[in-house]
């Protein structure tokens, strides 16, 4: 042997050896997209690789593909009588394995010649009821995308039809320029509190940071309007959330440490070889960090924990045990010298305590090969206790207000899906839930007077829902969802029957046309029905019998497919409010209420609302390194409140448009990745300030006769996200630099300076930069 092959041969060996170490695994499960049934046999194709890499599933519709290098890959899932799909870009990384679950649809056939395209829409919904105004996305996407902040709800505010609702530090959303409050978030079915640190706080239905751990997710659906017959009690959007199985084959962890705190993760099975698995994710956060460059001094401390187990029963079923919950702490303290206060926020002590918490038991069963049957049970707790007290130019302080707010809820979920055939796919369920309240809140009528009692009710009751729908293919190009809903609301009385449908038609290849329409209602917050008046010496609750607010809605698209990975999508609606609660006489209607937990008016279902606008999207699905997501929706939201006049609503912002692009380089074994965004944003509606009340009250009255004729200026959004993964032998690790609002922009809110005597408009905003590194071994 020479003597250049005696230095190459030890070389060559240590590579060879490296690339052992380096070599990943993709495992998952192929199966029926409408009962889960597990297809053995299917062939899953790693595309691009010379020479082509594949395998089958075993009988139990696994499969594994291993000795891959890490880096992105294009698999193509096929089985035969069902429509291929191409999942691009899957992900493979040192540390841990890649785990998928993929679902194929039968395929409809309607003649002797059938050519079969691979489906490659990611965005496509999980729920194949929802077809229309509904978009599938990824825990990828809500890491990748710049000023997600690994939040579902920041992320989302780029699709079309969704806006940011409460201003830039707040992820509260206006969907189709409903109020924040009319979004519901769902969980392994079941409807969940807000899911959100310090959840309702300054918008309902907005909050701070999400409690959901990019860890857990899995792909989930987004839904803005004319919703299948499963949805009840909601008007504005359908976050659908999902938590993935755990790795049953290898253990991994993870650990995370960045500015707001800390993550520890893991997965894995429970017992070697066994098909039971873990997932849990614990974190505990603190803002104290970002002190710097935070306009306050009080600490807001915050920690949240998510887990899910799951337990084959058998070959056709399974147990999930999940839960998710957050606990978040803050005080507030007055400014020491009276020469320091400002505004009514330098004179507060507070102290807030909020609890949010889910926990559930999932059953999917298959009965036989074309049933399935799913169940849940699940309890979910939301509980605030705040206190605020005022000092004084005495230096004395005085209770200004007091909420105790425990709300619980005991669900069940049970449906039955019966696959007829490629063409009919039928749904019927039940929903029950029980929902506790102990609720008394107490505020002061004018500063320094004693409390009194806003809202007061101790009890349980029941809100029942059942539904049916069908889901029809006469041919390959045409589906029709029907359904009935069907909603009782125990406290109040009301009983709803709402009927939904919606059609999908590929007119064309590539060109395909969608319309829907569904009758839908929500209720108010619980507090609203315990408001508590003294009339006559008694103490009364006008709002008891209150009904739900109620609305129509008609959806109209088309969509045409570009290329492979890129779409064009145009839809328009019309949303009709009818029976809204407002005040007989007055402007105030329940559709723009932000937070007030001193609210305590008398309501009737006299009000109305119309939104309508119109969306388009231009998306490039992430292939070869590089996407983009351009949005654009004009939209106009009116109401009509109890003195009978129409008005814009508070939601009002006009207009929003989102540019969102990302590429991503592979350096070597390692990712590099740089994504950026950019929002327009119509300015937030209010109405015109009281001075002579503001002056005499020392706070901000606003002159309802005008109520939400003004608005300030646009507002313009630039984030910022930069990655970098380092794949090493044994682990793999993130660096990450996240920006949310890259060039400082400002919003204005309105506040009484006690100095001057006038209410001044005061402009916030600056950047907010996260950085974090994660480890995966």
């Amino acid at each position: 042997m020479g003597t250049v092959a005696r230095w190459l041969l030890p070389v060559v060996l240590v590579g060879l050896f490296a690339e052992t170490l380096m070599a990943q695994t993709i495992r998952g499960r192929v199966v029926d997209r409408d009962t889960g049934q597990p297809l053995p046999g299917a062939h899953v194709v790693v595309l691009h690789t010379d020479p082509l890499r594949g395998t089958t599933t075993d009988g139990e519709g696994w499969f594994v593909l291993s000795g891959l290098a890490p880096g992105r890959y294009d698999l193509r899932v096929s089985f035969l009588g069902y429509e291929p799909v191409v999942l691009s870009g899957v992900l493979v990384s040192s540390g841990r394995e890649t785990v998928l679950e993929v679902a194929l649809k039968e395929q409809v056939i309607t003649g002797s010649a059938v050519v079969v395209t691979p489906s490659v829409e990611p965005v496509r919904p999980l729920n194949d009821f929802a077809l229309l105004s509904a978009r599938s996305f990824s825990v990828e996407e809500t890491r990748r995308y710049a000023g997600g902040l690994d939040d579902p709800a920041r992320m989302a505010a780029v699709f079309a039809g969704i806006a940011s609702g409460a201003g830039i530090q707040d992820n509260a959303l206006i969907v189709r320029g409903n109020a924040p409050k009319g979004v519901q978030w769902r969980l392994e079915g079941v409807e969940i509190p807000n899911p959100n640190h310090f959840a309702d706080q300054a918008v309902l239905g907005g909050g701070g940071l999400t409690l959901f751990s990019s860890q857990l997710l899995a792909d989930s659906d987004v839904l803005t309007g004319a919703f299948p017959a499963e949805y009840g009690n909601v008007l504005a959007g359908v976050f659908d959330m999902r938590f993935r199985r755990g790795n049953a084959a290898r253990r991994s962890y993870a650990f995370q440490l960045g500015l707001i705190g800390i993550d520890l993760s893991s997965e894995g099975p429970f017992v070697q070889g066994r098909a039971s698995s873990y997932l849990f994710n614990y974190r505990y956060s603190t803002l104290a960090l970002l002190l710097p460059v935070l306009p306050t001094d009080d600490v807001a401390r915050f920690q949240d924990l998510s887990f899910k187990l799951s337990f084959p029963l058998g070959r056709r079923g399974w147990l999930d045990v999940w839960g998710i919950g957050g606990l978040d702490r803050q005080t507030f303290t007055p400014e020491a010298d009276t020469a320091d206060w400002k505004y009514r926020r330098d004179r507060v002590q507070g102290r807030l305590a909020l609890d949010i918490g889910a926990t559930g038991l999932s059953l999917r069963q298959l009965l036989g090969d074309r049933t399935l049957w799913h169940t849940t049970l699940a309890l979910t707790l939301h509980r605030t206790h705040l206190d605020e007290r005022l000092k004084g130019w005495d230096g004395v302080l005085r209770d200004d207000l007091t909420v105790r707010s425990t709300e619980d809820r005991l669900i069940v979920r049970s449906y039955i899906q019966h696959k007829f055939g490629a063409r009919h796919t039928a749904q019927v369920g039940v929903v029950a839930q029980w929902p506790g309240y102990d609720l008394h809140l107490r505020a002061a009528p004018h500063e320094g007077q004693p409390l009194e009692t806003i809202a007061s009710g101790t009890g349980r009751s029941q809100l029942l829902q059942a539904y049916a729908q069908s889901l029809l293919r006469p041919s390959a190009r045409l589906t029709v969802n029907v359904g009935l809903h069907l909603m009782h609301v125990a406290l109040t009385r009301h009983t709803l029957l709402e009927p939904r449908m919606g059609v999908r038609w590929t007119v064309a290849d590539g060109h395909v046309l969608h319309a829907g329409y569904g009758l839908h209602s929500q209720i108010e917050p619980l507090r609203i029905y315990f408001v508590t008046r003294t009339e006559a010496g008694q103490q009364v609750q006008p709002n008891r019998r209150l009904g739900p607010a109620r609305a129509h809605h008609l959806v109209a698209g088309y969509e045409r497919h570009l290329s492979t990975h890129t779409r064009l999508r145009l839809e328009g609606y019309v949303q009709e409010l009818f029976e809204v609660p407002v005040v007989p006489g007055s402007p105030i209607s329940t559709l723009n209420l932000e937070q007030d937990w001193a609210f305590q008016e008398t309501l009737v279902n006299e009000g109305a609302g119309r939104n309508t606008g119109i969306e388009l999207t231009l998306e490039r699905f992430f292939s070869q390194g590089t996407y983009y997501l351009i949005t654009a929706s004009l939209f106009r939201s009116r109401y009509r409140g109890g003195d009978g006049r129409w008005r814009p609503t508070r939601w009002d912002r006009g207009y929003t448009i989102n540019a969102l692009w990302g590429r991503e380089w592979t350096l070597g074994r390692n990712l590099l990745g740089l994504n950026l965004r950019g929002s327009l944003l119509g300015g937030r509606r209010w109405s015109p300030v009281d001075p002579i009340a503001s002056a005499q009250q020392q706070d901000v009255v606003e002159d309802l006769r005008r109520a939400f004729a003004e608005r300030e200026p646009d507002l313009w959004l630039v984030d910022l996200t930069i990655t970098y993964r380092r794949n090493h032998r044994r682990h793999a690790e993130v660096w990450a630099l996240q920006i949310k609002n890259l060039l400082g922009a400002r919003e204005t809110y309105r506040a009484y300076n006690m100095r001057t005597g006038r209410v001044e408009a005061v402009r916030e905003g600056f950047p907010l930069p996260v950085l974090s590194v994660k480890l995966m071994f």
